[in-house]
């Protein structure tokens, strides 16, 4: 089998990780992948991530959504390439690759990632989006269940809910444990809140550094990693300060180490105002964290009973009093990180996440499959 998938760019993201996974999984399974971006960043590792997989990694360039240029050169690829199918990937990649896959006469992949629109993107970019995956693809996937409830009013058809997969995390050894907490806060000893995620202001940085402020009145040797760059590096550096943080909360930036970062870490903190099925919170679990998290998208699929603690968003207090909570239990916060990795293993695993790729890849192969199906009126 050779599979397409089609991405608005490969720099960083959820969805953009997952290529990773995909490459990963497909290798074993004796899948060709090809990767296409539409969009190149310069020093992005998860291009070099997916070569050394064995993954095709393509760039599609072009002037604009409407440029007829990089559209058939996109087109002319898929039919010369003899795929079996096309999945895409965020917005511009979702009507682009749409339009290219049906002109190439392969079934093609929609996939919707996020409950949130791209603020980026023009209001008549998500109309688009919207009325081209009403009619265009052979099937719209979502990765969660809360994020086919948001859109499926939206796009005006039923989405099929297939979850995102994370990679098990390998062991650390207790020496590279200790250097790595060393490197990151100054003292192995400190207890280690980590959060990964893009700076962007739908994440709640904001609230975590107010959160943790109140969290050292209790835990003083407490320390915080917030891993991942973004537009609001500055103003969070500037919070920092301002809290009298400095020297306990870091700013890591982008780091291409993070299962190394989580297996140093003793608890993952999550204070995001809007999620779709975070791979953030999945990743932390299969590293035996326990959790804490705000209540949005589909969290609570993910943390269920026993794998974790929920609070309301936008209340630093609540998710403060929860940190405390939790680190004042060594012994529950053991027996949460294995509950939670368990369930991780159990439910979002890459065999079993690829498992469902793979049986709707070879169903939409079948010539009656191919074609959207029919669409119903959903108000």
């Amino acid at each position: 089998m050779r599979v397409a998938q089609l991405i608005d760019s490969l720099h960083v993201g959820g969805a953009e990780k997952l290529q990773v996974t995909f490459a990963q999984v497909a290798r074993d399974r004796d899948i060709g992948v090809s990767v296409i971006r539409l969009r190149y960043h310069e020093g992005a590792p998860i291009p070099a991530q997916l070569e050394v997989l064995g993954a095709q990694v393509m760039t599609f360039t072009g002037r604009g959504m409407a440029d007829p240029q990089r559209l058939w050169r996109l087109v002319r690829f898929l039919r010369q390439g003899r795929f079996d199918v096309l999945q895409t990937h965020l917005t511009y990649s979702n009507i682009l690759g749409t339009l290219a896959g049906r002109l190439a006469g392969i079934p093609v992949v929609a996939t919707l990632h996020s409950v949130a629109l791209d603020p980026t993107h023009r209001p008549a970019i998500h109309q688009l989006e919207a009325r081209v995956l009403r009619f265009g693809p052979s099937r719209v996937i979502a990765v969660g269940q809360v994020v086919a409830e948001l859109h499926r009013p939206r796009i005006g058809r039923e989405l099929q809910v297939i979850p995102n997969a994370v990679a098990e995390v390998p062991p650390l050894a207790p020496a590279e444990r200790t250097a790595l907490r060393r490197e990151v806060t100054g003292d192995e000893a400190r207890p280690l809140l980590i959060c990964v995620g893009r700076l962007t202001p739908l994440k709640g940085y904001p609230d975590l550094l107010n959160a943790f402020a109140l969290l050292r009145e209790s835990h003083p040797a407490a320390a915080l990693a917030i891993v991942g760059g973004g537009r609001l590096h500055e103003e969070l550096a500037a919070q920092i300060e301002t809290l009298g943080l400095s020297g306990h909360a870091f700013l890591l930036g982008s780091r291409d180490d993070v299962p190394r970062l989580l297996r140093a870490s003793d608890l993952y903190v999550s204070a995001s105002h809007l999620e779709g099925l975070p791979l953030s919170i999945l990743e932390a679990m299969m590293a035996g964290l326990p959790v804490v998290a705000t209540s949005v998208g589909d969290v609570p699929s993910v943390l269920v009973s026993g794998t974790g603690t929920m609070v309301p968003p936008q209340q630093p207090e609540g998710l403060a009093a929860a940190m405390r909570d939790t680190l004042d239990d060594p012994e529950q916060m053991r027996a949460i990180g294995a509950a939670g990795q368990a369930h991780a293993t159990r439910h979002y695993s890459m065999n079993a996440w690829m498992d469902q790729l793979v049986a709707l890849y070879t169903e939409l192969q079948a010539p009656s499959a191919t074609s959207p199906q029919p669409q119903r009126e959903i108000s």
